[in-house]
């Protein structure tokens, strides 16, 4: 009989250490590893040598997408408890010296509208550390062991009383909150991260505990990609993050869809936008696009779509050009933003505003362009697209997912928002589903998601052209945007 070397014996008890907790090989991404700890937390290991750095990574399926009305803006003054700042730089002594000592000036990421994550990339010998940190600045059981007290929630509520204040003052976020309002009108409060004042001055350390609930193991995932060992990390991971314990999936009772279309009737807005430069507009047609969470399979054809209407020298810009007076071609863009909950499709360009026509008429005759002559062309013309174009988009695409995870950090980055966004597995698989999607799919999209829906049109342009052209947006039935209106918690306009 054969003896074991003590090498081939530790390499059995390693493997048969990693099946215990459900390891496998994650198909379509080499490198990638995927556990499971007892608790739920789900971690992945992605092994890339090249450089000796390593990026440690933690997402949470929650943010604005898990507010109600009432708790719009608690999970960022969630944040701001647990690191007793607003961004990387700031937070309390110990998270700065902890950073310090892992060779990090700061952390990345925060509160987004649809998932909560934070990342370090460190040197690949201070692994072990790096995941130390997150388990223990992000204890879900912090309320409870007594790290938040009054005195530091009242100064936080008001540090994001004024981020919000300033928020609400910027153009962009005017802009955004004022289509997000109308798009997504039933629950506009899932796209707004930051919240209200109302609800933020409203909280209580009770009230965090509901946040604190997203906060759990089974509700989380643990990205670790660079110069690492799976194994190393998989008990590393165990070690930091075996003692969170489990709670009630927060996600058992399934969200209600935002509806679509996202609006009763065609909607025309116009923003007068003081950041805009006289002489110059910006039209935008958005409609609902498809929800990764109820609609994952449209999301392949909306991406191929998105790819085939990019060429500028395409049927589909050159058209837009040639029949819509005084766009600027450079910055004609036709997207699909791919979301959990709140996907959207955009059409958008830049046009030089001219008294020998009318803003209301240009945006009329580019959104009739769009919808009543090209998509509606694109449906019922093969040709639109040659096959040789659905090959090139279909690598286009397939090129950019490659350039974004051309690193580990790129890797783990994409990983984590994929993870939150639908699945990694929807990530992995992408490829061979894209490969199978072509114009059948693609003109069922158009169909379905911009020809039998409804749009919201908007203008951004300075307030001295608006003023020209007052009367004519009364006539055509546009709503102004203003500071004052355009949020979910104001008045409505």
């Amino acid at each position: 009989m054969k003896k074991l070397s003590v090498a081939a014996l530790t390499l059995a008890f390693a493997l048969s250490s990693s099946l215990a907790l459900g390891a496998e090989e994650v198909s379509g991404i080499p490198g990638l590893q995927h556990y499971k700890l007892e608790n739920g937390l789900e971690v992945y290991a992605y092994r890339d040598a090249t450089v000796p750095l390593v990026r440690v990574q933690i997402a949470f399926r929650a943010g604005a997408i898990a507010q109600s009305a009432d708790s719009a803006g608690l999970f960022r003054l969630y944040e701001r408890m647990l690191f007793r700042g607003q961004s990387g730089t700031d937070g309390s002594s110990s998270v700065k010296t902890a950073l310090t000592s892992l060779g990090v000036s700061e952390w990345n990421g925060g509160t987004d509208a649809e998932r909560v994550d934070y990342g370090i990339s460190i040197d690949a010998s201070k692994v072990k550390q790096g995941i130390d940190f997150w388990a223990e600045t992000l204890d879900p059981a912090a309320i409870e062991k007594g790290a938040f007290d009054n005195a530091a929630l009242e100064a936080e509520k008001q540090a994001l009383c004024e981020e919000i204040r300033s928020h609400s003052a910027d153009s962009d976020s005017i802009y955004e909150a004022a289509m997000n309002r109308r798009l997504f009108s039933k629950f506009p409060w899932r796209r707004d991260p930051v919240g209200s004042e109302k609800a933020v001055s409203a909280a209580t350390l009770d009230s965090l505990k509901s946040v604190a609930a997203y906060f759990v193991p089974n509700n989380a995932a643990l990205f670790v990609g660079g110069d690492i060992d799976p194994e190393e990390v998989r008990a590393a991971a165990e070690a930091a993050f075996g003692a969170w314990r489990a709670g009630p999936d927060p996600w058992a009772k399934a969200l209600p869809p935002n509806p679509r279309p996202g609006v009763v009737r065609p909607t025309w807005i116009v923003y007068p936008d003081p950041s805009m430069p006289e002489g110059t507009g910006r039209i935008e047609v958005r409609y609902r696009g498809p929800d990764l969470a109820t609609d994952p399979s449209s999301s392949y054809a909306a991406d191929l779509w998105e790819s085939l209407v990019a060429p500028v020298s395409g049927r589909f810009k050159t058209a837009l050009i040639k029949n819509v007076p005084n766009l600027n071609e450079d910055n004609i863009a036709a997207s699909y933003i791919s979301q959990r909950d709140g996907s959207w499709i955009s059409f958008s360009s830049n046009f030089d505003v001219a008294p020998s026509t009318s803003a209301v008429s240009r945006a009329q005759a580019f959104k009739e362009r769009v919808r009543g002559y090209e998509l509606t062309t694109m449906k019922g013309d093969k040709t639109y697209f040659s096959d040789e174009e659905y090959e090139a988009a279909r690598k286009e695409l397939l090129a950019g997912r490659d350039k974004a995870t051309g690193t580990a950090e790129g890797m783990i980055e994409t990983l984590a928002y994929w993870w939150a966004a639908a699945s990694v597995d929807y990530y992995a698989g992408y490829p061979a589903a894209l490969a199978k999607t072509g114009q059948k799919e693609v003109v069922a999209f158009v169909d379905s998601y911009i020809l039998r829906s409804l749009e919201v049109v908007a203008l951004r342009m300075n307030p001295a052209d608006v003023e020209k052209e007052k009367r004519s947006f009364s006539n055509a039935g546009f709503e102004t945007v203003t500071p004052s209106n355009a949020f979910w918690w104001q008045r409505k306009p």
